[in-house]
């Protein structure tokens, strides 16, 4: 008589995200900048609240390695992701995700003010701002809502914008660029892309 014998293996080695939830008090903040150097996605809404809500989750090899910092300065809130371990990681950008893989996700009251620089993020922005300023490296940046000012640059990435109001500067070098015709001309935005593909449509 034969017997089939079933291994289950059980799956130890596994480590979970690493998650991080955090409330801040948006009283006397009318900025943030994010340094997103190393974050994959970046997302940001807004809603009317007096608290910013910041989600993070890390994932990878060394994701117990990094946390993202938020420091408060006068009116600005700075956020960025840090190495605050002593282990020494590798700089392999062909294993980048092996390394550590981080997303941030913030829900802010509306018209503030928004900075983010990144190496390898693409940009979500959904809802009402001040002003924006958005320069990517290798990500794209989409934006549906409503802002006085915008300044959006990348250099790989795509550029895709949903608004109702629109006065636009757009070029993109090797890209093409697909713009609605705007009637209300209330906001400024400056897009420029290297490669990437621009695109304005007219909020209905």
């Amino acid at each position: 008589m034969a017997f089939l014998v079933l291994f289950i293996l059980s799956p130890l080695g596994i480590k979970a995200q690493n998650r991080l939830e955090k409330h801040i008090q948006a009283d006397g903040i009318s900025s943030i900048s994010i340094n997103g150097n190393q974050i994959f996605n970046i997302s940001v809404s807004t809603s009317k609240t007096n608290q910013i809500k910041m989600t993070s989750t890390l994932d990878g090899e060394y994701q117990n390695d990094f946390q993202m910092v938020s420091i408060k300065e006068s009116s600005s809130l700075k956020l960025n992701l840090e190495h605050l371990s002593f282990t020494e990681i590798p700089d392999d950008k062909r294993n980048a995700h092996k390394v550590i893989a981080a997303t941030l996700h913030l829900e802010i009251p509306e018209n503030l003010s928004l900075d983010i620089v990144s190496d390898i993020a693409s940009v979500d922005l959904n809802g009402k701002f001040k002003t924006l300023f958005i320069e990517l490296q290798q990500g794209q940046c989409s934006i549906h809502g409503s802002v006085e000012t915008t300044t959006v640059n990348t250099f790989d990435g795509d550029i895709n914008v949903i608004t109702k109001s629109a006065m636009i500067t757009a070029q993109s070098n090797h890209g093409n660029v697909v713009l609605d015709k705007f009637y209300d001309l209330d906001s400024i935005w400056i897009l420029k892309s290297i490669n990437g593909d621009i695109t304005v449509e007219k909020q209905i």
